[in-house]
């Protein structure tokens, strides 16, 4: 395989990787500033009936698409940020990995995540947790040790 079909997967791979990673995000939002855990529940519910939402129809872009916003227990709205956060993240990683090496890559994915979560949760609350800001200096201490071009 010539090169320019590697960097068509690896695109593919990083918008799929940023989506998903856009959803676990979404699921920092919505908890954080609830002093809900991100881990428990281990699986995303709906936050009007409370139930928790199947893989499949937990999909990342798609499942928002599907069921036009909608839980598909209930039926009740599902705001769009859900789709943005993803949509945005999923198109931040690939302009990342087409701009950077892999090790600068990762750290700035992790850099935008934490952008992105205090970003939305300020947006709705008009507060940044701590578990974000600390979060993102102690991250940010590891990976300018971890990648020491960061600092070039």
């Amino acid at each position: 395989m010539d090169n320019s079909i590697y960097q068509f997967l690896f695109s593919i791979f990083a918008f799929i990787l940023g989506a998903a990673v856009g959803s676990f995000l979404n699921v920092c939002i919505y908890r954080l500033p609830r002093e809900l855990s991100v881990n428990e529940p281990r699986r995303s519910f709906c936050p009007a009936c409370k139930k928790p939402i199947p893989w499949h129809q937990n999909l990342p872009l798609i499942s928002w698409l599907v069921l036009r916003g909608r839980c598909g227990n209930c039926g009740s709205k599902i705001a769009f940020r859900y789709f943005a956060v993803e949509l945005l993240t999923a198109l931040l990683f690939l302009a990342i990995w087409q701009s950077f090496s892999w090790p600068m890559a990762i750290a700035y994915w992790i850099f935008v995540s934490f952008l992105i979560v205090g970003t939305f949760v300020d947006f709705e609350h008009f507060i940044i947790p701590d578990r974000v800001t600390i979060g993102g200096i102690i991250a940010g201490f590891a990976v300018s040790l971890a990648v020491p071009a960061l600092m070039d």
